[in-house]
């Protein structure tokens, strides 16, 4: 039960990965495409480096319900890439909510947890030990290695954990902080919001 459970998440966040535009449904035989649900996406490319517009992705967040990065186009997104096992991780989601709470109107902050604290991607369980352990009422969803590229260009340029990027109400990526400092995370915010 507990590995079917785990390929059935593994499958579900493989499939979550996704490019800068929507395509056909996979369940449409018709050849019709779906209304874009992101119109506004109008570049050609993305990638998740500095200046660019960051790549789409869709998973699933505490509630099980898919979450898209996009869903938050109009207004900045601080996004935490984190491990369960990770103490500067830890330190990070003890403040996510006070954050999030400082910036309500303004910003949409975003956990992706990488890895639970055996190293495995993330359990539905995991996300809402997470959530429960922090009081996190924002974002907090189940991803996996896959997403990370260290060029930027097939994923997110991660090289130390915790990983935060700070994408422009455009959504473009405006930088990234590597490691943890509440200083320098409430410095980013006040200078991507002032993009």
């Amino acid at each position: 039960m507990l590995k079917n459970n785990l390929i059935n998440w593994g499958l579900l966040m493989i499939m979550g990965l996704g490019g800068c535009k929507p395509s056909l449904t996979s369940g449409d035989t018709s050849n019709t495409p779906v209304a874009d649900p992101y119109p506004w996406a109008s570049w050609e490319s993305c990638s998740q480096n500095t200046g660019d517009h960051p790549c789409n992705f869709t998973l699933s967040n505490q509630l099980l319900m898919d979450i898209s990065l996009y869903d938050y186009y109009g207004g900045v997104i601080v996004l935490d890439l984190s491990t369960m096992w990770c103490g500067p991780c830890n330190s990070a989601a003890a403040e996510v909510q006070q954050v999030q709470d400082q910036y309500a109107e303004e910003i949409t902050y975003i956990t992706v947890l990488i890895e639970n604290s055996t190293g495995d991607p993330p359990t539905a369980a995991d996300i809402t030990y997470w959530c429960d352990t922090y009081g996190i009422t924002s974002p907090v969803l189940a991803g996996s290695r896959d997403l990370i590229d260290v060029s930027g260009t097939n994923g997110w340029p991660l090289t130390a954990w915790p990983t935060f990027f700070f994408i422009t109400d455009e959504m473009v990526l405006h930088t990234r902080l590597q490691g943890f400092s509440s200083t320098w995370i409430d410095t980013l915010i006040q200078e991507t919001l002032n993009q």
